[in-house]
């Protein structure tokens, strides 16, 4: 079977280990910045998030960008911010990222060259009407390159995509007898971010820190209602958050309500106007909205302190 080839077996127990690599991130609410268009000056925040593939050459087989300079300049942000890189995205963009084979070695020491403080592993899909092998080549491709980042001195977050008990049991035994693995990462957008099937991954989640034996953090993006639970269970628990920088690109400004709410009417801008004050005012609304809603009003990481 090619699958079974392309991996060296669909089991855990050829991964390599890894030391520990720790990312001492500075927030605990961090906004997705997709580019840096419309505007002009860098967006002041402690830590933003950029997505992984938006970053590589996938023709060429190397990073966009040479230096910090390079890449904070292009999406506008404080150069002395920690940056994030997410994995989860639609699978024809996390796809690519297998395919590149062994020039992902060198794209991930450029990625640590230029100062990323933490990627999370690419979700690579688990779909149910697939047959079962795509999903467990799926799960050894997650391990794999989780691997492959830490190997190279980049923390990564390892992304446990999971369908059923029998998946989360291996991964917990994966996690637990790996103690490089400091952080996970999980995403509540597509299936498990579905009604019937959240309460299903939270729990496993639970399982996942409970028989880890030991103190985790998890990195999540999608439906924020999950950050209360996620918390009971987790040292630090770092939401992406993706709605403020999408409702600027759509020329909304954030409103509060009552303190407990907020509402986006419309603040269209003149032709050539930048939106870099909306941009500053949605991430500092959205931050200050989630943080009161979901961390109870805490100071970043107060929990783990």
């Amino acid at each position: 079977m090619q699958q079974m080839r392309e991996v060296g077996g669909f089991g855990f127990e050829d991964i390599r280990r890894t030391a520990v690599c720790c990312a001492h991130l500075s927030a605990d609410i961090v906004p997705l910045i997709y580019h840096g268009s419309s505007r002009t000056t860098a967006l002041a925040g402690k830590a933003f998030a950029l997505r992984l593939p938006d970053l590589v050459d996938f023709k060429r087989g190397k990073l966009h960008f040479e230096t910090r300079e390079a890449l904070c300049q292009a999406y506008r942000v404080d150069p002395l911010a920690d940056l994030i890189l997410t994995g989860v995205n639609h699978d024809h963009r996390i796809e690519p990222w297998w395919t590149l084979g062994e020039q992902r070695i060198p794209i991930i020491k450029a990625m640590k060259a230029v100062g990323i403080a933490l990627v999370t592993a690419p979700n690579f899909s688990l779909l149910l009407d697939n047959p079962r092998t795509d999903d467990l080549h799926a799960m050894k491709r997650i391990a794999i390159t989780f691997e492959e980042f830490q190997r190279e001195g980049l923390p990564c977050a390892l992304h446990p995509n999971g369908r059923t008990y029998r998946d989360f049991e291996r991964w917990s035994k994966f996690i637990a007898d790996r103690s490089e693995i400091e952080k996970i990462s999980y995403e509540f957008i597509t299936g498990s971010g579905q009604k019937l099937r959240t309460q299903f991954h939270l729990d496993r989640l639970a399982d996942l820190a409970k028989a880890s034996g030991r103190a985790l953090d998890i990195v999540v993006r999608g439906d924020p209602q999950v950050i209360p639970f996620l918390r009971q269970c987790y040292r630090r628990v770092i939401y992406i958050e993706t709605n403020a920088f999408m409702k600027t690109l759509k020329r909304r400004r954030a409103e509060r309500l009552d303190n407990n709410a907020l509402r986006w009417p419309p603040a269209p801008t003149v032709f050539g106007e930048t939106v870099d004050k909306l941009l500053s005012h949605n991430v500092e609304e959205q931050i200050a909205f989630l943080r009161a809603t979901y961390y109870g009003c805490d100071a970043p990481f107060a929990k783990a302190a």
